[in-house]
């Protein structure tokens, strides 16, 4: 669970990374962004909170728990400080069905409610006991760490909601374009930690690399159609 919960920090990190990078030039959007990651990094400060301190009873290492709570804390108020600006400027939400088609915004808005539904089965329908292989029980650190991934799944969804509603098609672009780098690495990472992980997770053996290769493939092609259909469009504009 300490890999998994990582990966899953990196992958928040790198979307929220990318998204920003995207929109470095645009107040407006920055401001929209840095809305929705307070909202994402007072969901962490609050997890970190109810981990405590292991000093008084919590899970965390006492200096972890400090370091934690110290830097989403300043994330969470560079954040407020932008989003409370006197005059700051803000995103228009762009039209849901507008530009939908064989391109990245249509595949974002698959995976959106897909990742909500896994955010609710992470929390309520799924015993975390069914992830590993026989014989393996889960310990009060590694119950701890499956909620950590619930809330950054929760993070995950905030961030393609954002990209969806406010972002260009560039921006649909980049984020699918780090979700299928995030899950090469994720999987490549998990790939040692087969043994200990039960057939449930569909992830033993060949079905790894077969569900990689679906999902890169899938955001690849998102990537292409979405680049075809901009091209027939400008030709369209042009004539």
């Amino acid at each position: 669970m300490q890999r998994i919960a990582a990966l899953s920090m990196l992958y928040v990190g790198v979307l929220f990374t990318a998204m920003t990078y995207h929109n470095k030039r645009s107040n407006a959007n920055i401001t929209t962004l840095s809305n929705v990651g307070l909202s994402c990094s007072t969901a962490f400060l609050a997890s970190c909170v109810f981990t405590g301190n292991a000093s008084h009873g919590g899970l965390e290492r006492s200096w972890m728990h400090i370091g934690d709570m110290l830097t989403v804390s300043i994330i969470a108020c560079l954040l407020f400080g932008r989003v409370t600006q006197t005059g700051a400027e803000w995103s228009e939400k762009k039209a849901l069905g507008d530009g939908l088609g064989m391109n990245c915004k249509t595949l974002l808005l698959l995976f959106l409610p897909l990742t909500v539904l896994k955010f609710f089965a992470y929390t309520d329908f799924i015993d975390p006991t069914d992830i590993l292989a026989e014989g393996l029980k889960m310990t009060r650190l590694a119950y701890w760490m499956w909620n950590i991934v619930a809330v950054l799944i929760f993070e995950v969804a905030m961030a393609l909601a954002y990209t969806i509603l406010f972002d260009d098609a560039q921006g649909h672009e980049v984020v699918v374009c780090s979700m299928a780098a995030m899950t090469l690495i994720a999987g490549c990472s998990v790939y040692s930690l087969q043994g200990n992980l039960s057939s449930w997770m569909g992830i033993n053996g060949s079905g790894l690399w077969i569900k990689l290769a679906v999902m890169i493939g899938i955001c690849m092609l998102a990537v292409v159609g979405g680049r075809m259909g901009n091209n027939n469009r400008e030709g369209y504009s042009k004539v």
